[in-house]
Order: C-alpha cells, then sequence, then structure tokens
C-alpha cells in the first residue's frame, strides 16, 4: 500500500509540475509578448496592438495597454486639430488685419471727402462704421471690458438708426466698477441687436434702450431693457429653453441663436452660475439679464456705491 500512495503521490508531483511548467510559459509567453510592444511603443510606434489577450491578469495588462494606445492616439490627434484650427485662427486674423487697413483706408478717405463738402452727418457715421469695423475685426484672444462693449453699442446705434425715420434712443447707466469688469467680445451687442429686430423694429416709433449696472455681491448684473412689443409668457419660456439648448434653435426668426451663442460664452468663461436671464411683459419691454463675476475691484473705494 505504501508504495502504491508514494508511486500516486509522485504521479500527481509530476501532473503539478507539468501544469505549472505549462502555465508559467504561457505567462511567460504573454509577458514576453507585452514587453515587446512596450519596446515598439518607446520607439515611437504607437499602431501596435497586442494580439490575443486573454482573461487572466497579463491578458487584462495588454488589453489595458491597447486601450491607453488609442486614447494617447485620440489626444495626439485632438492636439494635432487644435493646433491646425489656433493656426488657420491666426492666419485668418492675419488676413483680417490686412483687409482692416484698407477698409480703414478707404474709410478715412470718404470721410476727409464729405467733411471737405462740409457733410458731417456723413463724416460722423463713417467714423462710427469706422470704429466699429476697428472692433469687430480686431483679434482678441480673452475678454474685453465692459465700457468697451458698451463703446461698440454706441457706434452701432449710430449706424442703426441711420436706417430708420424713428429714432431709437440709447440710456446708460452702469457705475464704473461694472465698467471695468470683463465680459466676452461681442456679448452685449447681440442682446441690443436683438431687442431691435424682435422687439423695436416691428413698432416703427421713437423707443428707448436702457442698459444699466447693478452690483450684487461679488456679481455684477447688466440689465438690457427695450421699450418694445413685448413677449407673452409662453414666448419668454420658449426661448429660455433655446438658450439653454433645451429645444432646436435653428431656423426661424426670433430662434435666440444669438442670445444661446452669448449664454454659452459667458459658460466657458466664468462657469454655468453665470450667464443671462430673461424678463419680458407683452406689449411693454423686454429685459435681458446678465450676470458676470467682480474680477476687478480696483475701482471700488472710488464707486459712491461702496461707501
Amino acid at each position: 500500500m505504501r508504495d502504491v500512495f508514494v508511486a500516486v503521490m509522485l504521479a500527481f508531483i509530476i501532473l503539478l509540475a507539468f501544469f505549472i511548467n505549462r502555465i508559467v510559459q504561457h505567462l511567460l509567453k504573454q509577458f514576453y509578448e507585452i514587453l515587446k510592444s512596450i519596446r515598439k511603443v518607446q520607439k515611437g510606434d504607437l499602431d501596435v496592438v497586442i494580439e490575443n489577450c486573454g482573461k487572466d491578469e497579463m491578458g487584462e495588462l495588454g488589453t489595458q495597454i491597447n486601450k491607453m494606445l488609442e486614447r494617447i492616439k485620440e489626444l495626439m490627434e485632438d492636439n494635432l486639430n487644435r493646433e491646425m484650427l489656433a493656426k488657420n485662427s491666426e492666419i485668418r486674423a492675419l488676413q483680417n488685419q490686412i483687409n482692416a487697413h484698407f477698409i480703414y483706408n478707404v474709410l478715412e478717405s470718404i470721410k476727409m471727402m464729405a467733411e471737405i463738402d462740409e457733410e458731417y452727418a456723413i463724416s460722423d457715421a463713417v467714423t462710427a462704421l469706422g470704429k466699429l469695423l476697428r472692433y469687430s475685426m480686431k483679434w482678441v484672444s480673452g475678454n474685453v471690458l465692459v465700457e468697451q462693449e458698451l463703446e461698440y453699442i454706441k457706434n452701432y446705434m449710430a449706424l442703426i438708426n441711420l436706417r430708420f425715420d424713428y429714432e431709437i434712443y440709447l440710456s446708460l447707466n452702469l457705475p464704473e466698477l461694472v465698467l471695468k469688469q470683463e465680459i466676452p467680445k461681442m456679448s452685449l451687442q447681440p442682446i441690443v441687436e436683438n431687442a431691435i429686430y424682435h422687439g423695436i423694429e416691428q413698432m416703427a416709433e421713437d423707443t428707448n434702450i436702457y442698459i444699466k449696472g447693478i452690483l450684487d455681491g461679488d456679481d455684477c448684473v447688466i440689465e438690457i431693457t427695450d421699450a418694445g412689443k413685448g413677449m407673452s409668457e409662453e414666448e419668454v419660456e420658449k426661448l429660455r429653453l433655446k438658450i439653454a439648448g433645451k429645444i432646436d434653435s435653428n431656423g426661424g426668426s426670433g430662434n435666440g441663436i444669438g442670445l444661446k451663442n452669448v449664454q454659452d460664452r459667458i459658460h466657458i468663461a466664468f462657469g454655468d452660475q453665470y450667464g443671462i436671464e430673461i424678463a419680458s411683459k407683452l406689449g411693454c419691454y423686454t429685459k435681458i439679464m446678465v450676470r458676470i463675476p467682480i474680477t476687478h475691484r480696483q475701482s471700488e473705494e472710488n464707486d459712491p456705491e461702496h461707501k
């Protein structure tokens, strides 16, 4: 019996050693395959794919390396696309600058011709157009000051009033601290433009646009109110949904594309807690409130509201 037991144990040990050897060889084969692939990656070959990844630990390692390489290639492609986009933007900005110089020179010549003929209204219009183009075509990578946006709006309104038989009066009431805050470029003008085309133009009578600045804790709110035709509660709610991107804003008039663009750029610049809100009363007014953070406080001591 003892000899039989010893023989069985010996056979079991040999069989166990055989399986262990097979397992070790399999693991070593996978290990060297992965190591070979990693060395190729070190040489710059990112198209390496580790084949036949099993479900064991080595197979999991190979699978994760494959995923990592795919992610690296995606990030490199995204980075390349961003660099190309930045280069194209710089080229377009340079082209705009070249075109702008030609346009400015032509406008300056027209202005001088108008002044020689004592056509000062035409001269003033050309001056406003030149300032408007200079601001809109100037390449700015970051934000601008609120007062710069308002200067653009003044020139825009001067030109808009040339088109109509009636007058749209612009009333500004903003504390110095609000004027010195940063805001994404072309954030306020689309709101004024929206007010004219969808709130005032259909009335065709003298009216007003009020722009007011309010300090609210660590934020400031810029209110743009038009004394236009206003909107119903249903129209206001629909516009809010379009601005929030919850319903399609493509196509049609008064579709809120400009306002949604403003909302998106303020979110990108400052966060989702900032942006625009809407209030309106049918037949009376529409008010757009732009909330931005206070980023500059150097003027606060000189602000009467803080004394």
